[in-house]
């Protein structure tokens, strides 16, 4: 297989880089995985894809077969078989070379870019949907996030349903680690106490969604729970939170703490006990939720904050409520506080980055033999012509 990443993602600072990571280690092990991205990508020694960082970091990196010749080249020389791109935005580049190497070619789709840009008031997003449509329709598979996006899809751009497979995020654990005293380590370093419950929110912090997120803990949530007398202590986690909120945080005298980049996340989940999700707008699978629940954590989301996690697979760790109903986001909270977590294999079989790519490599096989099925019939008609 050969896939292209648009940009860097080693090492992993972010779901989107985690989300390339994941799946092409797991690629890597049951599959030869060539992987073009940019220069400035870090490899570790470890990597089980090859990695070529051939593309600038420079936005000339998008232009519409700017490196078809290195590409093709390197195509050809590992024999690769598909073709795989991460996001549309490489659509031409792959679709000039499927034409020209004869090999069938398949984006990921990490959200509905067009949709997402449109919740972001971007006012390109209509050309953005255009072009977003034209590559979808043009590859020989897609494969969405969420199940939400390829229903979405599949009516917004009137794409074949035997085209659409849901791929979505992951995670390299096969069940819950254990705690480990966590917690314990954990707050010898922040100062705080072990013996109360612990909540946080995780993300980049300047992405809007997310900062409306800790927007709305600070001033939905927070003041709920110390109005129930809760001693819970909520953590927000990420980088570049804006200053007018961190000056919020410091005047919660405590109850709520701003830890910016955490450079051990599995130390600072495992010691957590419940993960806030209270995100209205954004698109895609939540990759801090997957994570959450993957350690085995209570999650309490709103209804957009859990698209594309099936509620059956997540539960008992899966608490909804209606977007911007923060009074019964609080009563799902203080369920959560009181439950004890009990994930499932099924969520592992479902969200583990092997078994995701099992079945990208299931379907690009599928789609194989339905393409030589077609060329043996089309074949057969023209013998029958006597062509």
């Amino acid at each position: 297989m050969l896939s292209i990443a648009p940009y860097r993602f080693l090492p992993p600072s972010t779901g989107g880089h985690w989300a390339i990571a994941g799946l092409h280690e797991a690629l890597g092990r049951q599959c030869e995985d060539v992987l073009i991205s940019t220069q400035s990508n870090q490899p570790a020694k470890e990597n089980s894809f090859r990695l070529y960082p051939i593309l600038p970091d420079k936005a000339s990196r998008y232009l519409p077969f700017a490196h078809f010749p290195e590409v093709k080249k390197i195509a050809q020389q590992t024999g690769c078989t598909h073709l795989l791109i991460e996001h549309p935005y490489m659509a031409p580049l792959a679709w000039r070379l499927s034409k020209s190497l004869k090999l069938p070619w398949y984006i990921r789709s990490h959200n509905i870019e067009s949709e997402r840009f449109r919740s972001l008031g971007k006012k390109w997003w209509p050309i953005l949907r255009q072009y977003e449509q034209w590559a979808m329709r043009a590859a020989n598979g897609i494969f969405f996030i969420t199940p939400e996006e390829k229903e979405w899809a599949l009516k917004n751009y009137g794409l074949s349903e035997n085209r659409c497979h849901v791929a979505p995020f992951g995670t390299n654990l096969t069940a819950p680690p254990l705690r480990d005293n966590a917690n314990a380590k954990l707050a010898r370093n922040l100062g705080v106490s072990p013996d109360v419950p612990w909540l946080y929110f995780l993300g980049i912090l300047d992405y809007a969604p997310n900062e409306e997120a800790v927007a709305f803990i600070l001033n939905e949530i927070a003041p709920r729970l110390k109005a129930a007398g809760s001693e819970a202590r909520i953590f927000i986690a990420g980088k570049n939170l804006n200053p007018a909120l961190q000056a919020q945080i410091k005047a919660t005298g405590g109850q709520v703490h701003y830890l910016g980049f955490v450079e051990d996340l599995s130390l600072f989940i495992n010691a957590c006990d419940v993960m806030l999700n209270p995100v209205l707008r954004g698109g895609g699978i939540k990759t801090k939720a997957v994570e959450a629940l993957a350690y085995n954590k209570m999650v309490v989301s709103t209804q957009s904050g859990a698209e594309g996690l099936l509620p059956d697979v997540c539960a008992p760790n899966l608490l909804l409520a209606e977007n911007g109903n923060w009074a019964a986001y609080f009563e799902q909270l203080r369920i959560a506080l009181h439950s004890q977590p009990g994930i499932g294999a099924a969520f592992y079989a479902h969200y583990s980055w092997e078994s995701i790519a099992g079945k990208v490599l299931d379907v690009m096989s599928a789609s194989n033999e339905a393409r030589r099925a077609a060329g043996m019939v089309a074949a057969a008609g023209l013998v029958e012509k006597g062509l």
